[in-house]
């Protein structure tokens, strides 16, 4: 599988940060993805994306930013199948763990991981993002219930028995010796024997799965996941809601998604499954960390990091604030073009003051994932791109300009040495740019506009791009919102010691966006994205094909107002005629418009349609979004 050096970058996404080694995390997935969906391929196993894997295939078009593990579904019966035969359809670096492979996995599910230990060999670690360690995808059986209510409660007091057994073993550590009555109970009722000599808690969760799987598929009037259906028997599906699959886009590769997926999210999520909420906790987030503290302490393997140093921070006789004094000289140091976005508001803020603003745009060298090389990634953006709305601004691509020693030097690029994905030549490091200068700033490259002060993930992530060479030896920072100075001086004092309060309050300075205005002209025509995919198809059939006319319908009275961008999902013809065959002609016939396969959330004003990645674009663009239904 091939990867795009971009993606490895910090990011942000949805107003969140993600930084390189998360993003590494993710890479790694995507391969044992990759590796996962090709043997099952090969073996005629079915898998799709289940839990936070299907929100954020449809919601993100792939991670959910603030999510970083995977998950996977697939029947009971070709679950059985992976289990038993892993080792003969997977590479063979990976292992399948379960209950039945280790007793302390209390989960009745399975994890595909990519090794059964940590592997520093160049092979593997070229192959899983650079990363040396085990990393894994869970994989969630389905199971299926009947319309036969006695059936289903006899089968449920039968399980129930066994469960409780279990839970007696693995949660409270009881003795076998100590349940033998249920142990007993549970021989009567299944008509079974159980080996009191052999592994009493195996043979207990083999029984509970071999209950779970007591409905095949062709009788089943519900799909679910049993263990949680035993807590909540309105946890179920009717079984045509994964009858069949379509592949989506995620990230830069594919995952199969069940075709009613937009009421499958409804169902686990509620009904505004396309909100963005950030919730849960951080204790377990992100899942790489606890890699990274295992591959420290056993073995002495530490990512390269900055450690403050308070004899980094400014000499007193340098400026210590970041006022914008009577200078005249100011020079712009950006590493990548769309990192500058950020920094366009303060150099208008320095034209503003008086200064000749000259913008330097540096050469990013990409390292290599696996940490192996490093290679030039040159931005053909035109210098015209930099100047915009910046009067009087001139762009330099000529380094020496450092030698002039502009008074103030304006920096984004803040990792020196210390990133395992980017990094810039040598002399745009902190320390030489500061010998150059009377006054280094810094200005995050991303920022995040918003960051709540009990957004603990997002707060666990900061210290990986806040904690850095550049922003202790810099003169001043500078961001663009009073909450996100508060979230920089509660992240920067953690790391430094509560000592240092005072010199990150004074070095951080708030400068607030400037907002545009929007131009179009009262009583324009505006443009709709109208978005449909095959899951309204599949749950609601011929009035999805109604309901679609109908919305052609109010677009066409309202056309003096309103222009229509028809959109579609990828491969929607094609799966409606492979799946739904009568509903494709009846589409067919319906006359609708052809629809435009190159527009995006900047080419339009406003969104209706079916729950998307769309959809998400104009939410972070702050445009209007009403989702479709019936």
């Amino acid at each position: 599988m091939q990867t795009d050096h971009s993606f490895y970058e910090d990011e942000i996404r949805c107003d969140y940060i993600v930084p390189s080694m998360i993003k590494r995390s993710w890479g790694a997935q995507l391969q044992i993805l990759d590796d996962l969906e090709s043997a099952c391929k090969k073996a005629g196993l079915n898998i799709c994306a289940e839990w936070g894997t299907l929100l954020g295939t449809i919601r993100h078009g792939g991670f959910i930013p603030w999510d970083d593990d995977m998950d996977v579904c697939m029947s009971r019966k070709d679950y059985n199948y992976l289990i038993d035969h892993y080792s003969s359809i997977l590479p063979d670096n990976y292992s399948v763990v379960s209950f039945r492979s280790n007793p302390d996995f209390k989960q009745m599910l399975c994890r595909v991981v990519s090794s059964d230990h940590y592997r520093f060999d160049p092979g593997y670690m070229h192959r899983y993002s650079g990363l040396p360690v085990a990393l894994g995808i869970d994989v969630f059986p389905l199971d299926f219930l009947s319309g036969d209510e006695e059936f289903e409660a006899a089968r449920e007091g039968r399980v129930r028995l066994v469960y409780e057994a279990v839970n007696e073993i693995a949660y409270y550590g009881t003795s076998p010796v100590a349940i033998e009555n249920r142990l007993r109970q549970i021989e009567a009722e299944y008509g079974t024997k159980i080996d009191r000599g052999g592994d009493v808690l195996l043979q207990l969760r083999l029984l509970l799965e071999k209950s779970f799987g007591e409905v095949g598929e062709s009788d089943a009037r519900y799909v679910t996941l049993y263990p949680i259906w035993l807590d909540n028997h309105s946890y179920k599906f009717p079984v045509e809601y994964y009858s069949g699959s379509i592949s989506m886009p995620f990230e830069y590769t594919s995952i199969n998604v069940p075709v009613c997926y937009d009421a499958i999210l409804r169902k686990k999520y509620g009904e505004h499954y396309m909100e963005q909420v950030r919730s849960g906790g951080a204790h377990d987030y992100p899942y790489i960390d606890r890699h990274l503290t295992v591959l420290r302490d056993s073995f002495g393997f530490e990512w390269p990091s900055y450690a403050f140093k308070a004899s980094d921070m400014p000499q007193k006789d340098r400026a210590d604030n970041t006022g914008f004094a009577e200078r005249k000289s100011c020079l712009f140091i950006t590493y990548c073009a769309g990192a500058f976005d950020n920094m366009r508001d303060v150099a208008r803020h320095y034209i503003d003051d008086g200064y000749e603003v000259t913008i330097l745009p540096v050469t990013k060298y990409d390292i290599a994932a696996d940490m192996t090389g490093i290679e030039a990634s040159p931005d053909d953006r035109p210098a015209s791109y930099y100047t915009e709305g910046l009067s009087g601004a001139v762009v330099c691509y000529d380094g020496s300009i450092l030698d002039s020693h502009p008074d103030v030097i304006v920096t984004n690029y803040q990792y020196d040495e210390y990133n395992l994905i980017t990094t810039v030549d040598k002399a745009y490091y902190s320390g030489n740019l500061r010998r150059h200068c009377d006054r280094l700033v810094f200005v995050p490259p991303f920022e995040a506009r918003s960051q709540e002060a009990g957004d603990e993930r997002a707060r666990k992530l900061m210290p990986s791009y806040v904690c850095t060479a550049l922003i202790t030896a810099c003169d001043g920072i500078i961001v663009h919102s009073d909450e996100m100075k508060q979230r920089y001086v509660e992240c920067l004092s953690a790391w430094s010691g509560e000592g240092y309060t005072s010199v990150w309050e004074s070095k951080i300075t708030v400068l607030a966006r400037d907002h545009a205005e929007d131009t179009a002209p009262h009583g324009s025509r505006r443009k709709i994205m109208f978005y449909v995919g095959i899951s309204f198809f599949a749950e609601y059939g011929e009035a999805a094909i109604d309901k679609i006319r109908w919305s052609f319908d109010i677009f066409h009275d309202n056309r003096d107002r309103i222009e229509v961008v028809y959109v579609t999902q990828d491969g929607l013809s094609d799966n409606l005629k492979r799946l739904y065959p009568d509903l494709y002609d009846m589409y067919v016939a319906g006359g609708f418009p052809d629809p435009e396969d190159t527009i995006s959330a900047d080419d339009c004003d406003a969104y209706y349609g079916e729950a998307s990645a769309y959809a998400t674009e104009f939410v972070n663009a702050h445009k209007p979004v009403m989702i479709m239904n019936i």
